[in-house]
């Protein structure tokens, strides 16, 4: 992942964690705080949620900017890979398309390029019924 993406997925995270922290103060001490305290606390562990949301948002945009060459494969890998799931009747044909498809989005997740890229060839392969299941990489090492 690269550095914009992963200080966003970072704050996303930390504001998630003090979202929760918030909620577990307010909860603890419930009987100490006013309905408006108890409110205010609601309100201000919400936002701190929405801010993580926009952060993960943040981290995904910079993601599908690095992998914007690459896009299109993925795009018809998948459109693909929807296609032949719709239509086919091999239960192990599916698995392996099923994996690779999953594999890809994990890497994309990730922002692991190497990995995007070996698992969108592992997913065409899936699709041409030449890969055995389980042969894409997760992707989620960096």
């Amino acid at each position: 992942m690269n550095g914009s993406a992963q200080d966003a997925t970072d704050l996303a995270q930390l504001f998630f964690a003090l979202s929760d922290a918030i909620d577990q103060f307010r909860l603890n001490n419930f009987n100490d705080l006013s309905a408006a305290e108890q409110q205010d606390l609601k309100d201000k562990a919400q936002a701190s949620a929405n801010l993580a949301q926009q952060f993960n948002a943040q981290a995904l945009g910079a993601i599908l900017q690095s992998i914007q060459p690459n896009l299109g494969n993925i795009k018809q890998g998948v459109q693909s890979a929807n296609g032949a799931l719709t239509h086919l009747k091999d239960v192990a044909k599916g698995l392996a398309i099923i994996s690779a498809g999953i594999a890809l989005a994990g890497s994309i997740a990730s922002g692991n390029l190497t990995a995007i890229g070996t698992n969108v060839q592992s997913l065409i392969t899936a699709i041409q019924g030449t890969a055995p299941a389980g042969a894409a990489s997760t992707g989620t090492s960096s």
